[in-house]
């Protein structure tokens, strides 16, 4: 794993993000962020898409979890 400072990391993001390898990121040598790239077609890359799209329409955890359990039932019966 890389390790970057984060005025580093933000001066070369395009090249840490192309490397496409992690990266720590630290605030006076204390680790504040690690940068994980994330493959596509991952459960990882459908959970972090579905979270954004949620978040950004408002709807809480509670309101996810509660639809997760009626689609499970639906689908499962």
């Amino acid at each position: 794993m890389k390790t970057a400072s984060v005025r580093e990391f933000k001066s070369k993001a395009t090249a840490y993000l192309a490397a496409e390898e992690e990266v720590l990121v630290t605030r006076r040598g204390r680790p504040v962020a690690v940068v994980t790239p994330v493959k596509e077609r991952t459960t990882a890359a459908l959970l972090l898409g579905l979270r954004r799209v949620l978040s950004e329409a408002g709807v809480s955890k509670a309101e996810a979890l509660a639809m997760l359990k009626r689609a499970r039932r639906d689908v499962y019966g």
